[in-house]
């Protein structure tokens, strides 16, 4: 699973010369955990094409942060335009690993438009998680838009499938922002908490048959 870089910068030079090296277009965004998902777009500075948009947009977005104490900043590579999702696993006392998905922001957050199934996965289960939520049809080209990659789509769901059964000390991941679009996936964001492996319970009754 590969993670875009996103590179914290401290000066507006220093973002005008990482964005070079990552190459345009960029964006730069807020690195706090407080704000990285709020809604709004006052903590995210998109589509700068040249180190001087670079350069303006760190000192007008560092402007706004610097009053919530929130003036970490950092440049990433802007994604192609999609559908915003969410992968997550969790590791269960009782159930072992659970896989979630859904579009990411309101739907998810606000309106718990989820799926959630327990590894091992076939690919039919993959592609229920997928169509199973509520805002599936943003997915496949809601009113006119373009239909995202759904190969893509599942193929990143079942690594993180496989992932969460086969590394029982990873007790959470998360994946967030996917961007999923008509000509692939790209993950920005990645968190995972890491911790002593106690046992499975229910290790025998999760394996599949034929």
């Amino acid at each position: 699973i590969e993670v875009w870089p996103s590179v914290p910068v401290v000066t507006a030079e220093d973002a005008a010369a990482t964005a070079q090296e990552l190459g345009f277009p960029v964006v730069l965004k807020a690195t706090s955990p407080e704000l990285r998902h709020a809604t709004g777009h006052y903590w995210i500075r998109t589509d700068l094409h040249t180190p001087e948009a670079v350069s303006a947009a760190y000192e007008e977005l560092t402007g706004v942060l610097r009053p919530l104490d929130a003036d970490g900043v950092a440049v990433q590579r802007m994604a192609p335009a999609g559908v915003v999702v969410e992968i997550t696993s969790a590791e269960d006392p009782l159930f072992g690993p659970v896989v979630g998905f859904g579009v990411a922001g309101v739907p998810s957050d606000l309106l718990g438009d989820r799926t959630h199934r327990f590894p091992p996965l076939t690919d039919t289960d993959v592609a229920d998680m997928v169509s199973g939520i509520r805002a599936a049809p943003l997915l496949a080209g809601y009113r006119g838009t373009t239909s995202v990659d759904q190969v893509a789509l599942h193929d990143l769901l079942a690594r993180v499938s496989v992932l969460a059964d086969d590394l029982p000390e990873m007790q959470a991941l998360r994946l967030n922002p996917v961007v999923s679009h008509g000509g692939g996936i790209v993950v920005l964001g990645a968190s995972a908490t890491v911790a002593r492996y106690t046992g499975r319970t229910d290790a025998g009754k999760r394996a599949l048959t034929r």
